[in-house]
């Protein structure tokens, strides 16, 4: 069986806006990538969005065959660690010591939304940070690597200084077309084919004093991460649907119409929907309710018309149906709360 974790949304979404902005560079329009995955542009850049693995990799995937081929993960690895570590890059900076700054970004990696898992050893020649797919995708397994170990490399020369370089990267696959950019990018010898997928960084970081540390910045930006990394776990198909149905909802579409959007039989919706502990109408009536909440609280459109926007062809319908879900009438939404 798959493992379930890959459907659980606790990535934030950094490689894939990463991608977004390598397509608006090159005029690529990126709609297709999110079919039938629950997600779009706008839903990536809202604060805290979370993606499941499964999520992700499908937009890689897709946008890896539209974008021209070439080194797409060192461009997106190495933005600014701002936009690529968020918090957890804070965190890391913040950090009294070198082996600090290395022990917390291991540990909360996936707060950068790492695509990959990492693995630290220390050795007399220095550390040596181990890549680990989650699955096999051999396809994206260069731009995966690319993207992790470029944004090491970048958050490494904030902590430690600009001239911090690698000792080398060993590579498990062949040169690929741009393999040049790997060594002007990095500044480190590279092999590839090699055995495994890691970045070996020189001896003594774990000694150095890091001259942006602060504690009290550094206790805030790792509650950030830990609430972040400690939110709800939900699994993709919630939100998949979630984003289906607020797409029509004039219309109400049924189970068996959403599921063929999404390229599945309304059973194994179904099933899917009961395995994360949800039901389709139970969703139906969250998504009428948020948006009735907003439309109400939002605008001062007539009852009736927001009835008719939710899909209710009588405003008594509507009324029942949200005096059910809050306990009070529409109207009530809309006056003052002392």
């Amino acid at each position: 069986m798959p493992d379930p974790r890959l459907a659980q949304a606790t990535i934030p979404p950094v490689a894939l806006t990463g991608l977004l902005e390598l397509a608006d560079v090159h005029g690529v329009a990126t709609e297709r990538w999110f079919t039938g995955t629950g997600l779009d542009r706008d839903r990536l850049g809202e604060p805290r969005a979370l993606v499941s693995y499964r999520q992700a990799v499908t937009v890689v995937r897709r946008a890896l065959v539209d974008l021209p081929a070439g080194p797409s993960g060192l461009l997106v690895g190495n933005r600014d660690p701002l936009l690529s570590w968020g918090t957890l890059g804070t965190a890391v900076r913040s950090a009294a010591t070198g082996a600090e700054a290395i022990r917390i970004a291991t540990e909360y990696h996936q707060g950068s939304g790492s695509l990959m898992d990492y693995a630290v050893t220390h050795t007399p020649e220095g550390s040596v940070v181990e890549l680990l797919a989650r699955t096999h995708e051999p396809d994206l397994q260069v731009f995966l690597t690319e993207e992790a170990f470029g944004g090491i490399v970048v958050l490494a020369r904030v902590v430690f200084g600009r001239a911090t370089v690698p000792l080398r990267a060993e590579l498990a696959y062949p040169a690929p077309p741009w393999a040049a950019a790997y060594e002007r990018f990095w500044r480190c010898p590279v092999v590839f084919g090699a055995d495994r997928t890691a970045l070996v960084m020189p001896a003594g970081l774990e000694e150095r004093r890091i001259s942006t540390a602060n504690a009290t910045q550094l206790e805030a930006a790792l509650g950030a991460t830990r609430a972040m990394l400690g939110a709800d776990v939900v699994a993709d198909i919630v939100p998949t649907v979630e984003a289906a149905l607020r797409r029509d909802l004039r219309t109400r579409p049924t189970a068996t119409q959403v599921a063929h959007e999404l390229g599945m039989s309304a059973r194994t919706l179904h099933r899917h929907l009961a395995l994360a502990g949800e039901g389709f109408g139970s969703l139906q009536d969250r998504v009428r309710r948020q948006q009735a909440d907003a439309l109400l609280q939002q605008t001062r459109r007539p009852i009736a018309s927001i009835a008719a926007e939710l899909g209710y062809g009588d405003p008594r319908d509507f009324r029942r149906a949200y005096k059910r879900w809050t306990g009070h009438a529409p109207s009530e939404a809309r006056k003052p709360r002392g």
